[in-house]
């Protein structure tokens, strides 16, 4: 079907297996993007699951519409399984035929086979967008192989009903090859540089004398925070009279056990999940950000964040970041091993000059490239491009 008029070419489909106050890059990437896309007019109805039974079923925010579908249990917090029979009635509710295009993202989410099919039966073009560099790992092999199976699988189906693909970076484009996928673009994950402005100092407490090394994000095995920790204890070791404080914000199941583990530990702080003007006011105390992550990444949206904060960062070349950490001068990369980051620390930790420097190298660089105004208008070029071709 051919959309025909402005209001309709003002009004989009996003799918994403979770949208906040689910803490995590795509929903992160996917909030901001559609506000982005909501300043220069458009009506974002974003589809997503109900990863907690309180949220509501539908919700507006601004002129953006977010519909929750009921999911099973089972992997609720990894993987969300749709629950087809309770969320029937919530599909029905979306008038399929006023939008004019519809985005998913990542391949292996069934909000984007669900996403991708119901738009191809009404008519609307579908762009995907890429968001990982590697297979999705549970980190158990058994798991993992038969998921690395499924993956396939899946892809396959959605490649079927998907007219353009985009990475959040360049590596995500690359990953796309393994699938015989060739994306037209990169939709980089961003930030608006205004965001700085709710940083508080709410995080000024912290002795001043005192070097804070921050990791935030989710707390699981893969992204590599048992390796940072430990880490952590060799620098203290090796530099006993350098006051030193890792400060862990985001929640996951590790988090009560690692807590306890260093509870007699005044040198590690723990500070649960946090919302995002805190995220900006600890990193605007912070000063050297950790990203040890083993995890197949897009771009993460953390590192921009600290980069714009002008922190020093330390990370491993997981998806995009060595798009932005481009050489030693705006940070440090690092494989991701104990002794990786013990080093890393120590050089950044004794090495003040580098340290801001690279820190505000970093900065600079990610205010001039990666801001969600010239994807939001990247994004709009090719809504209308795709409506220009539906009307030939």
């Amino acid at each position: 079907m051919i959309k025909n008029g402005n209001s309709m070419a003002k009004k989009i489909l996003i799918y994403t297996g979770y949208f906040i106050p689910h803490l995590g890059g795509v929903e992160r990437y996917v909030d901001k993007l559609t506000a982005a896309l909501e300043k220069i007019g458009y009506q974002c109805t974003i589809v997503t699951t109900a990863h907690d039974n309180n949220l509501p079923s539908k919700e507006t925010i601004g002129t953006r519409t977010i519909y929750r579908l009921p999911t099973h249990n089972i992997f609720k917090q990894r993987y969300p399984i749709i629950n087809r029979r309770q969320s029937s009635s919530i599909v029905s509710e979306i008038n399929f035929d006023s939008f004019s295009f519809c985005i998913v993202n990542t391949r292996f989410h069934l909000t984007s086979l669900l996403g991708a099919r119901l738009a191809k039966k009404h008519g609307i073009k579908v762009a995907l967008i890429e968001h990982g560099t590697a297979h999705f790992s549970v980190g158990n092999k058994l798991l993992d192989f038969f998921g690395l199976i499924y993956e396939h699988i899946l892809t396959t189906i959605v490649k079927r009903y998907v007219d353009y693909y985009y990475g959040v970076s360049q590596n995500c484009n690359k990953w796309l090859r393994h699938f015989s996928i060739s994306a037209e673009g990169v939709w980089y994950n961003a930030i608006d540089p205004k965001d700085k402005l709710l940083a508080t100092n709410k995080y000024n407490y912290f002795d001043k004398r005192e070097i804070v090394v921050t990791y935030a994000g989710r707390i699981i095995k893969e992204k590599g925070i048992i390796n940072l920790l430990q880490a952590f204890d060799k620098v203290r070791s090796g530099m006993p009279g350098q006051k030193i404080r890792l400060v862990v914000a985001g929640d996951g199941p590790l988090k009560n056990e690692l807590e306890a583990r260093y509870a007699d530990n005044s040198s590690v702080q723990f500070l649960g999940k946090i919302n995002f003007d805190d995220i900006l006011s600890l990193f605007k105390r912070t000063d050297i950000f950790v990203h040890p992550s083993l995890y197949p990444e897009g771009l993460p949206t953390v590192i921009l964040e600290a980069g714009l904060m002008q922190t020093a960062i330390i990370a491993t070349p997981r998806g995009g970041t060595e798009e932005v950490i481009v050489d030693k001068y705006h940070g440090t990369i690092v494989d991701g091993s104990v002794d990786s980051l013990r080093l890393a620390l120590m050089e950044m930790i004794q090495n003040e000059p580098m340290r801001k420097k690279s820190a505000s190298n970093v900065k600079k660089r990610i205010e001039d490239i990666f801001s969600w105004q010239s994807v939001a208008q990247c994004v709009d070029n090719k809504i209308k491009e795709s409506i220009q071709c539906l009307k030939q």
